[in-house]
């Protein structure tokens, strides 16, 4: 899973395997190891109508409604986003692999980016 982070935005991107773990068990994280601690991060269903995002002991947590995320391993759904009311962007989305192959980057794992096929 990537997390980019930028001004008052959230956008996690997700390969095919933890798109099928957050359906499947209604929940997927990651985590960056520092020295003096982890940073962790990570989506979970929720019976609330819309996403949300909290930060606690370090871990970002973004939730997506659990009705959202049916067959969302299956289905052509790009993803999901949502601007809370205090004005945090979120976005969780499947991660496709780049038009243009990055040398030090192996997205063999990732989704066939869409605009290839046309």
């Amino acid at each position: 899973m990537k997390i980019r982070v930028n001004g008052n935005s959230i956008r996690l991107r997700l390969a095919p395997e933890e798109v099928t773990e957050l359906v499947n068990t209604g929940s997927v994280s990651d985590v960056c190891a520092f020295p003096n601690g982890n940073f962790t991060y990570g989506i979970r269903a929720t019976t609330a109508s819309e996403m949300n995002a909290s930060f606690l002991n370090g871990f970002i947590a973004v939730q997506v409604p659990e009705g959202q995320l049916v067959e969302w391993d299956q289905n052509e759904k790009v993803g999901f986003e949502f601007t809370t009311p205090s004005g945090l962007f979120l976005l969780v989305e499947k991660d496709f692999k780049c038009l243009q192959p990055r040398k030090h980057e192996n997205e063999s794992h990732l989704y066939e980016n869409p605009i290839v096929s046309k």
